[in-house]
């Protein structure tokens, strides 16, 4: 690994207007709309296939499920286009969501969504980056950042090549690598509250409803079955320090086995579940998605910001190039649009986990918060009408 940064440090140095950290559907979206307006891009991505292994649950929400979390952004009609999916990566309709107390007592919502396959669903975006004319390089990790402050620049080293950029955008997850490269364990700039997740994908008698099961099934967390036709993802997440790696396989084994599910393959990630990081500016570095703490804390669910963020820094670097606007309307365009629901939606997690311990005491509590004013609205990161 070391050989592999010390020979691209020597190569010769790439200038990009715009290098983008990451290619899944917040580089993507910030790609193909810089891309749209003439902006030299470049995204690098260190996975060799777009999207491929999957790190979620898969499941992506309608603009209907958009306009109904977040503010301004129903009327804007660049954002409004980019929900627009075609039906190839449409595998089933996710019109309903249950939730399941440990005795297995379920409460059902509406829900405006569907499944997809991560690597389908993230190609169609990349390809519509890529359309737009921007440049999208696989197989090239960020490996350090390298300061230059003799020559006013900082150099970012790759397994496939040095670069400079008058703009970065960190699209790398929830483990920030840009944020993490330049500024250590600053968790002004990092995502906290890292929680592991696991999944399998598996066949079986699945269910045609999105369903979340909460208890012991996943200690700190909750267990979910999203289907995707003759497939489902089929996943937990817990709170760091509950279980071990093995111990999380296991966790997520015994669940498929009791649903009766044959697993036919195992993928896993991070999920950020702190809330928004400090600052998503830092100098002309704008981080977005996961890598900016753009996760719902109460659900998990994390497209609809990490696209919307997307737009948003896309519009903060074009205005800064047009007018010379301060790139810290960025942040404050995010704040505005999403700030509201992350808030409550962290509100509910920590409330959740002042409550919800134990299967008794789960239980007893999601009786008691009812499925309209307390637990819907906890998904829907809305105020639960019982507990504000």
């Amino acid at each position: 690994m070391a050989e592999a940064v010390k020979k691209s440090a020597r190569d010769d140095v790439e200038h990009r207007e715009v290098l983008i950290i990451g290619a899944g559907p917040a580089g993507s979206v910030a790609a193909q709309r810089l891309a749209e307006e003439g902006v030299d891009v470049l995204s690098i991505e260190r996975r060799e296939i777009v999207g491929n292994p999957a790190q979620c649950g898969e499941c992506i929400p309608n603009w209907g499920e958009v306009i109904a979390a977040f503010d301004n952004v129903e009327k804007d009609p660049w954002l409004r286009s980019s929900f627009d999916f075609p039906d190839r990566v449409r595998l089933a309709r996710l019109d309903w969501m249950r939730v399941f107390s440990p005795s297995m007592k379920c409460w059902g919502f509406e829900l405006d969504a569907f499944s997809a396959h991560r690597p389908q669903f993230d190609g169609m975006l990349a390809e519509r980056a890529t359309s737009a004319g921007a440049e999208i390089r696989v197989g090239t990790a960020l490996r350090k950042v390298q300061k230059q402050p003799k020559l006013g620049r900082e150099l970012y080293l790759t397994t496939n090549g040095t670069y400079t950029a008058d703009y970065i955008i960190d699209a790398s997850g929830s483990l920030a690598q840009v944020a993490r490269l330049r500024r250590g364990k600053d968790a002004t700039f990092r995502p906290s509250d890292q929680i592991p997740t696991i999944y399998a994908q598996v066949e079986g008698d699945l269910p045609d409803t999105f369903d979340v099961f909460l208890g012991a099934v996943a200690p700190g967390g909750y267990a979910w079955i999203i289907p995707k036709g003759e497939t489902a993802n089929v996943g937990l997440g817990v709170a760091a320090g509950k279980l071990g790696e093995v111990m999380l396989k296991q966790y997520l084994g015994e669940f498929c086995q009791k649903m009766d599910f044959e697993v036919l393959s195992w993928g896993g990630g991070w999920i950020p579940m702190g809330g928004p990081v400090k600052r998503m500016v830092d100098g002309n570095v704008l981080a977005v998605g996961d890598a900016a703490g753009l996760v719902m804390p109460s659900n998990g669910g994390g497209i609809s910001q990490a696209m919307i963020s997307a737009k948003f820094a896309a519009d903060a670097i074009l205005a800064h190039r047009a007018d010379g606007v301060g790139l810290e309307i960025y942040e404050k365009m995010v704040r505005r649009s999403m700030g509201k629901a992350l808030r409550i939606s962290l509100r509910s997690k920590r409330l959740g986990n002042a409550f919800l311990g134990g299967d008794l005491r789960t239980e007893a509590m999601m009786r008691i918060l009812g499925p309209i004013g307390g637990l819907k609205r906890a998904m829907e990161c809305k105020r639960p009408l019982w507990l504000f």
